[in-house]
Formats: structure tokens, sequence, C-alpha cells
């Protein structure tokens, strides 16, 4: 596993990161086996939102992380944990009538986060969405309250594009606040014809290129395509979102490459996906989820792999 470390936190943080949106109460056993295989096998990024678990109930994920952090109490100094919070008119189990992008909400998701998981401390807190109807100088302030308070150690952006990221940047930086630390937005080598999901953001060049200018945190949902690499074919036309999203002459061009990469170097073709995430010139974590440890140690054996730039560039199509 390879590792790096942000500003405001002396902990590891693994290029490998485990997604737990379908953590619930109901499965714990489970659960707690993938989170302990996870360790085992070099993890220490875990993230998880206010709303995963269930669809009718929220904070589940972070409930049965709560649950575990407490069985195991020697762990919560090594593993880098985020949590994400605040969508827009949704979460209505947690924020009834819907969530706001305010500092009043921001402080009550954070509440609600540390309470779930019994913990004083969040290592990331990251907004769910975005309300580009708000300004940021009022959040950036709220959430340089709860960075004082102790309660988060940074703050990020899940699907909010890097001009609203550098315009909060820019705030925290004149205004003497800590400025945010990371941003999460789809990312593969599958690259999306559109959003998988309304008001979400899909990382392109010239996202990529600030990313790099910056050096910034950036937190890889969907990194294998949700599927694409394992069920993507031509003839294959039973999920609608799966085409709608990733079906293209270039991606279908780019699985063939990543196929033909994987068995000149004798792995699989979602270790060569996650790979190529994770080997960019700036910080990436690529989240991926699992059902099972056995997914789990499929799932971190590309956490060490390291490919050139001629090869990134290769997969990418850049002739």
């Amino acid at each position: 596993m390879k590792y790096f470390s942000i500003a405001n936190s002396d902990k590891k943080i693994s290029t490998i990161g485990l997604g737990t949106m379908i953590f619930h109460p109901d499965s714990k056993d489970r659960d707690f086996s993938i989170l302990n295989e996870f360790i085992k096998q070099g993890g220490t990024f875990i993230d998880t939102a206010e709303v995963y678990g269930s669809v009718e109930e929220h904070g589940y994920s972070e409930m049965v992380i709560g649950d575990w952090l407490e069985e195991n109490p020697g762990v919560r100094d090594k593993v880098f944990i985020i949590s994400k919070g605040l969508i827009p008119g949704y979460c209505a189990p947690i924020h009834p009538g819907g969530a706001k992008i305010n500092p009043e909400y921001i402080h009550k998701a954070i509440d609600g986060s540390l309470k779930r998981m019994k913990t004083k401390y969040l290592d990331l807190w990251m907004f769910h969405r975005d309300d580009p109807n708000q300004d940021v100088g009022p959040l950036v302030d709220a959430l340089d309250e709860e960075i004082k308070a102790g309660r988060i150690r940074g703050y990020g952006a899940s699907n909010w594009n890097v001009n609203r990221i550098q315009e909060a940047i820019d705030y925290a930086n004149n205004n003497q606040k800590t400025p945010m630390q990371g941003s999460s937005p789809h990312f593969s080598l599958a690259l999306a014809n559109e959003p998988y999901w309304p008001d979400t953001v899909v990382t392109d060049q010239n996202d990529k290129n600030w990313f790099e200018k910056n050096n910034f945190l950036l937190v890889a949902w969907s990194s294998l395509g949700r599927g694409f690499f394992a069920r993507g074919n031509i003839n294959y036309t039973d999920d609608a979102d799966l085409v709608r999203v990733f079906y293209s002459e270039d991606n279908f061009e780019r699985k063939d490459r990543a196929n033909s990469l994987a068995k000149t170097k004798g792995i699989s073709v979602y270790e060569i996906a996650i790979a190529y995430v994770i080997n960019q010139k700036f910080p990436v974590v690529a989240l991926v989820g699992a059902e099972s440890p056995e997914e789990v140690i499929t799932n971190t054996k590309a956490g060490s792999l390291t490919l050139s730039t001629e090869e990134i560039n290769w997969l990418s199509l850049i002739k």
C-alpha cells in the first residue's frame, strides 16, 4: 500500500479508501469483518456520509463505524475518517424539511456524525453537494470554527466544481481562515459522458490540471466506473445508467488497453483501473466498496502498483 499525508494531520493516508455506503446495523458482523480486513491489508482511509446505510433511514453506516471504533479503541488514532453531510433538500430523516448549505446545518451535520461514530473528531468533513447560491464566506467561517473547536481536523467538498473550490480557498487565505483540503468528485479511467447523479461533478482534463497545479487531494468515487470494467460490453445494455454514463467508443478503447496492460503485467483489469486513478501527479484516494473480506483483499492489491507516465498517457488515449 502506498501512503501520503496532508496538512493538519500526521496520519498516513492510504491510496485505497474503503467506501461504506452499504454498511448497516443488520449486517454489522459482515461490515466489521470488512473493516478489519481493510486494516489488515494496510488501509487507513475510511469514507462515509450521513446519508449512507439505508434509503429509508440515514446515519446507519456511521453507526456501524462508531460501534467498530468502540470495539477497537486503539484504531482511531490510525484511521483517517472522512464523512460527508448536507445534500440540499435531501436527508429528510436526519434533517426534517431537507438539508440546507449554511452554518447552522454545518454545525448540526458535524455534531450528528460525531455522535453516531462515537468519536471526538473527524479527520475530514466534506459537503456532500453544493448550493452555488450560498456565499462561500460564511461556510468557510463556520468550518474554521469547527477546526478551532477540535471537532474536525480539516474540511473539503464533494461534488463542487474547481472554480467554486478555488473561490473558497481564496476567501480562506484572504481572511486568515483554514482553507479547504480535499475534493471528492467522480474520477475514473472510464470518462463519464455525463454525471451519474444530478448535481454531481465529473473530473475532466482541465480539472486534473487544477489538482496537479495545486497538489490538491482528490477522493475519487466510482473509481471503477460503477462496474464498467467488469460488465461494460457493447452487447450488454441491461444497466441503462451504465450505458448512459460510460458507453463510448473511447471508453471501450480504454478498457481494451487496460485489459492488454493487465495481461502484460499478470494482474487484473480492476487493478489497472485503480492504479490509473492513484498514479496521478497529485494526491488521490481511490474509493472502493466491498461486500466481503475477500473483495477487500482483491481491491487493495492495486494500492502498491506504480504506472509510468507513458502507461498513464497510453491508457488515457493521449498520443
